[in-house]
Formats: structure tokens, C-alpha cells, sequence
């Protein structure tokens, strides 16, 4: 019998919970949830990250494109200069998960939630260890 290993991680803040944003053009957002402001902010119709990811997300201009934006807190009376928008080519599922090869740098997006390969996993935490929880796969959806 030959076993698999699915190495596809779900990126998470450690932080939560995060600010909650509202697209106002394509560069920018608006705060509309009060919140932390973490590394990885998503929802179904958005996913930024910081920008200083932008280096290792570079080397994979085939499955991610992406472009400065700002965030601005109009409560607070604060802007936030230091993300980019994902925009992710590959896409993934509860139901397709197990037929994807995670071999590699691979990044791969759900309904605004990022998931990575496990090469990839390691250069994110390589930049900062901090930021970020993985889980495995779809484990804690739900």
C-alpha cells in the first residue's frame, strides 16, 4: 500500500481577531470591523498580506500576482502602507485537496483563505516566526 503525504497548510494569524475591510477601489480598503491589524487579512473577496513577503512571493509569478495597497482606519486616523493584494491563480477544495502535488513552492487560495505548500510554509516563517499559525489542510474548518 503507498500512503501520500499531503503537505498543504492553511495560513492563520496568531493574532485574532483581525480588522475587518471593505474594498473601496482596487488599492484601497477601509476598515469597517474594529480589530488587530495582522500580517494575512482575508475574506471571500480579498486576501493582503504584508509586503515583506513580496520577496519569496516574487519567485512565484506563475501562481501569484500582486500590487501595493493601502488601508485606512477613517476612526482611528491611521493608514497602513505595507500590504499588497494577492491575486491567486490555483485554487483549492475540501473535495480536490488530496489530488494536489505539494511538491515545491506552491500557494493556493479558498474563498479569500491562503493555503501553502510546506517549502513555502518554511520560507514564510524563514522572514518572520512570528506572524503566522499553519494548520494542515482543511483539518480545522468548520
Amino acid at each position: 500500500m503507498t500512503y501520500l503525504y499531503l503537505n498543504i497548510w492553511h495560513i492563520n494569524n496568531k493574532v485574532w481577531p483581525e480588522i475587518r475591510l471593505w474594498r473601496i477601489d482596487k488599492d484601497n480598503f477601509q476598515v469597517i470591523e474594529k480589530g488587530n491589524v495582522s500580517a494575512i487579512l482575508t475574506n471571500p473577496n480579498y486576501s493582503i498580506i504584508d509586503q515583506k513577503y513580496a520577496g519569496v512571493l516574487s519567485k512565484l509569478s506563475n501562481q501569484v500576482s500582486f500590487h501595493k495597497v493601502k488601508v485606512f482606519d477613517y476612526l482611528l486616523k491611521v493608514e497602513y502602507h505595507n500590504y499588497i493584494d494577492l491575486r491567486i491563480t490555483n485554487s483549492i477544495t475540501p473535495d480536490n485537496i488530496n489530488d494536489k502535488n505539494s511538491v515545491g513552492q506552491k500557494i493556493w487560495q479558498y474563498e479569500g483563505h491562503v493555503f501553502v505548500s510546506g517549502e513555502l510554509k518554511y520560507e514564510l516563517l524563514k522572514i518572520n516566526s512570528t506572524d503566522f499559525t499553519f494548520t494542515p489542510g482543511f483539518g480545522f474548518f468548520g
